[in-house]
């Protein structure tokens, strides 16, 4: 797998495209399209993809290549296609028609002419004028591609807005069709996040986006790990390459409109009102139109330039005297911070170039929101610059969270130490023990390590205060929030051990504490609060009132106007996990694609935690194969940076999804990984994984699967006690074909909330009964949710006990539900008792009938062919029907055009 040499811009996502300009020139009212699309779009190699298709439909098409150059001579564009004519008669429009007008129907040789125009926006008046006049009289159609710019003639443009032709925009790929443009050119899969990354930072531009992935790879941004392209969280300044396609696409502005673009691609965005103390409005409209800019949308929204790459290459660009002044001109020495959202990382950026004065405690800020949101050169730039204000101590830590993030523990934990041993507040020494926790049980430490560490800041905190004012706390400091982040690092600590019980108290203590507290906590507080009360009421199978409490703290991140935004992907990532315990997978999903649509996001959330649950959700819909192809790049992303601790848990998960599809090196290599990083994370999930695993190696045997692993575990998360664990292990353990534990199942699912416990208990209940009926509810219901793989079990099962009862009939309609549920999965095989075709226990002549009278013959021409009299074939027929509990032929038709299917 290696990057593509030729520096070739591959096609995709173009079908849509190329489909509405040939549905167009079919079309009997309409004469062409105008295609609009900016520079880098690929107009020129859509035309050249065109023709082949137009030639190929009976039509003669004709590519006209306008140029700058040619824009000011009369026919230049045309030249090629009038040679022939002499001077004198390009003097004359009509003549020039006329000659055309010969050519073309010369060359089309009697089919329908097409004019391809690339460029068309330099096309001159003359050339426009008499291709006007065709297209209306019906000699031709046209195709005119345009970058959006006014064109120098508006003649031919014109019959778009006459109704002459439709138009068709070039949008930008979209992050799935990003991700197949850079697998093209890089020769291999990327993680989810590198996808989002440069679909973002070119705007979906296939020209710009060629051009970062050759600088991200050359530079190491990209870099290959077990065949996966991952970004290593380490950005580099735009180089020559980057720089001259930037030169490029600003090559014509004039003055102002290099200003006004340069000043909002430094600032990361300014309202109408700033840029105007620049240039005039007609400026930056004119920016908007090119293609350039992007409009806010409303009167006070920020005025931001189109392709966000364009912000890091203008810094590079733009000399520093200039960069300054212009920053004077536009914000004064004004320090009024935007919304995170709205270009507070730039913003500050642009006023650290300037040598403008920034508050310490500003910049602290930033520099944690920048490390949570992808932009870890920012964060260390912030977090130098406060070091430099007087703040070394809390600048160490936002230094060490960058490497957190960026996975590397040990230089994290190393300099966390050494702000623990020094002079500090107690703000920032419950916050680098905090840190130092995350990082010690991120890279596999047992989770009791978070306890000893926040015992001993608290010893710390508790120790009589050492001489010298940089120890000394303020009175604001001496309220802070340094008790309540020790207690939360308790929490998480007692969480990760899987001790509801004790977290939930404790938690109960904490906020008992925080209403009664004469001071309102600290903002972030009570969204942890209540973050872990989501996951701890989740895990104790709570999971309605779980997701509702995850949804308040994504509310409050959401009001905090960035100051929290660092707190965003860990609590999607629960609320997901929360959402699918309880059966919402809809809403879950809907979660994930919310999080992707945020204006700032963590790629490292994006390429490892997140695709895990989306994984996970498509093993719970049956789709093996898909969820595998999602989880392959996760891991590779997991092994880098794992914040949620779910590599063990993808690893179990993937060794099942392998071993449904009859993968078993896969799973085989799954599992070998599993056992090199079994202690790391959480002890209920780490349990779940196991459940995976033994369920991946349980096997066939004579009596069906080796269950005694699944059994183990499932007694053990049943006496941690581990409710949420051991319903998930149960029901892979009933699955897997131990009925005698589908009253256990039963009973915990009676406890929880959520419809999947509803399916779940429905489910048990039926089959601890013995209720086929009852059992094919149960399907209904889990397919109304999703869950198919449970459907087509619980349609099997239901089947055999129909059989078993001598109800051919209920049996038959069992049969096929469980057939169509089947048919759903991905890979994974169906029970073999399961599987049994009731059309196997006709015999071979009665078979040879039943085929026949399915394909439609009748029963006087099933005796002619077979050498039987009609009644022997009507007795078959009677004996047949009875077998398969059906009555009609239509009934018989479908039994074996089903059956084919299958096959």
């Amino acid at each position: 797998m290696t990057l593509r040499e030729d520096g070739s811009v591959p096609l995709v996502g173009i079908e849509r495209i190329l489909g509405a300009i040939v549905h167009t020139l079919s079309h009997p009212d309409l004469h062409g399209a105008l295609v609009i699309g900016e520079t880098g779009m690929g107009k020129s190699a859509i035309a050249r993809r065109l023709v082949p298709i137009i030639d190929g439909q009976h039509k003669r098409c004709f590519v006209i290549r306008a140029t700058a150059n040619l824009a000011d001579v009369p026919y230049g564009s045309l030249g090629a296609y009038l040679s022939d004519a002499s001077p004198q008669a390009l003097r004359s429009s009509l003549s020039a028609l006329r000659t055309l007008v010969a050519y073309l129907r010369e060359a089309s040789q009697g089919r329908d002419a097409v004019v391809i125009i690339d460029d068309a926006q330099y096309l001159d008046d003359d050339s426009s004028h008499i291709l006007t006049q065709l297209v209306v009289s019906r000699t031709i159609k046209v195709v005119l591609f345009s970058n959006g710019i006014p064109p120098r003639s508006g003649e031919l443009f014109s019959l778009y807005t006459d109704g002459f032709i439709s138009r068709v925009d070039l949008a930008g790929l979209s992050d799935a069709d990003a991700g197949r443009f850079c697998e093209t050119v890089l020769g291999g899969p990327v993680t989810r996040g590198a996808e989002a990354y440069f679909a973002r930072q070119s705007a979906g531009n296939p020209l710009m986006l060629r051009a970062l992935l050759d600088h991200a790879s050359a530079t190491g941004e990209l870099v290959l790990r077990d065949g996966v392209w991952c970004l290593t969280g380490r950005f580099h300044p735009p180089g020559p390459p980057l720089l001259d396609l930037a030169k490029t696409l600003l090559q014509g502005l004039s003055e102002q409109e290099r200003t006004a673009y340069e000043a909002v691609s430094l600032s990361g965005g300014l309202t109408s009102a700033r840029l105007a103390r620049l240039v005039e409005d007609a400026v930056a409209q004119q920016l908007l139109r090119r293609g350039l800019l992007r409009s806010p949308g409303s009167p006070t929204g920020l005025l931001r330039v189109a392709h966000p790459m364009m912000t890091r290459v203008m810094r590079a660009l733009v000399p520093a005297g200039r960069s300054a002044g212009l920053r004077r001109q536009v914000f004064d020495d004004d320090v009024t911070l935007p919304a995170l959202q709205d270009g507070r990382i730039e913003y500050l950026n642009w006023a650290l170039d300037a040598n403008v004065p920034v508050p310490a405690t500003v910049l602290l800020e930033a520099a944690r929101a920048a490390a949570h949101v992808s932009r870890p050169e920012s964060a260390l730039r912030f977090a130098g610059a406060a070091k430099a204000e007087g703040g070394e101590a809390a600048s160490a830590v936002e230094e060490a969270r960058v490497r957190v993030t960026l996975g590397e523990y040990a230089v994290a934990v190393a300099m966390l130490d050494q702000v623990l041993a020094g002079p500090a507040r107690p703000g920032i020494l419950a916050d680098a023990a905090t840190l130092k926790g995350l990082a010690c049980v991120r890279r596999g430490d047992d989770p009791d390590t978070l306890h000893r560490i926040a015992e001993a800041c608290a010893a710390r905190l508790e120790a009589a205060v050492q001489p010298g004012h940089d120890n000394r706390p303020t009175a604001a400091e001496e309220t802070g929030s340094a008790p309540e982040d020790l207690t939360l690092l308790h929490l998480l600590g007692w969480v990760l051990e899987g001790q509801f019980a004790t977290a939930r108290t404790e938690l109960q203590t904490l906020e008992h504490a925080l209403s009664s507290a004469g001071v309102p906590p600290a903002a972030h507080v009570p969204v942890l609060v209540l973050a872990l009360r989501g996951m701890i009421d989740g895990a104790l199978g709570l999971s309605d009132t779980g997701h509702a409490e995850l949804r308040a703290a994504l509310e409050d991140v959401d009001r905090s106007q960035g100051r929290l935004e660092h707190l965003r992907a860990p609590i999607v990532a629960q609320y997901v996990s929360v959402l699918m315990g309880s059966g919402d997978f809809t809403t879950a999903t809907d979660a994930l694609d919310e999080y992707r649509r945020q204006p700032l996001v963590d790629l490292s959330y994006l390429s490892g935690a997140l695709p895990v649950l989306q994984a996970v959700l498509e093993v719970r819909r049956g789709k093996f194969r898909a969820a595998l192809r999602i989880l392959i790049p996760a891991l590779v992303s997991l092994r880098q940076a794992d914040a949620e601790m779910l590599l063990p848990y993808a690893l179990g998960v993937a060794a099942w999804c392998a071993h449904s599809l009859g993968e078993k090196d896969a799973a085989d290599a799954f599992e070998l990984e599993f056992t090199q990083v079994s202690s790391t994370g959480s002890r209920p999930m780490l349990l779940v994984a196991r459940a995976y695993l033994a369920a991946a190696n349980s096997g066939s045997s004579e009596g069906g699967h080796d269950l005694d692993a699944l059994r183990d575990l499932a007694e053990t998360a049943g006496a941690a006690p581990f409710p949420a664990t051991e319903k998930d292990t149960l029901e892979l353990l009933v699955s897997l074909g131990d009925t005698e534990r589908a009253w256990r199942l039963a009973e915990l699912a009676d406890r929880f909330e959520g419809a999947e416990a509803q399916v779940l208990s429905q489910y048990a209940h039926a089959l601890t009964a013995a209720d086929p009926d009852a059992l094919l509810l149960a399907a209904d219901k889990a397919e109304s949710i999703q869950k198919v793989p449970l459907a087509a079990d619980a349609s099997a099962r239901a089947m055999r006990l129909y059989a078993d009862k001598g109800d051919v009939r209920a049996r038959r309609l069992a049969l096929r539900s469980m057939r169509r549920r089947q048919s759903l999965l991905e890979g994974v095989l169906p029970h073999e008792e399961g599987d049994t075709r009731s059309s196997h226990e006709l015999t071979s002549r009665e078979r040879e009938i039943a085929k026949l009278a399915a394909e439609g013959a009748t029963n006087r021409a099933i005796a002619r062919i077979l050498v039987l009299s009609t009644r022997t074939v009507e007795g078959h027929l009677y004996r047949i029907y009875g077998k398969l509990g059906i009555t009609t032929r239509e009934e018989l038709t479908a039994e074996f055009s089903g059956e084919q299917e299958q096959r």
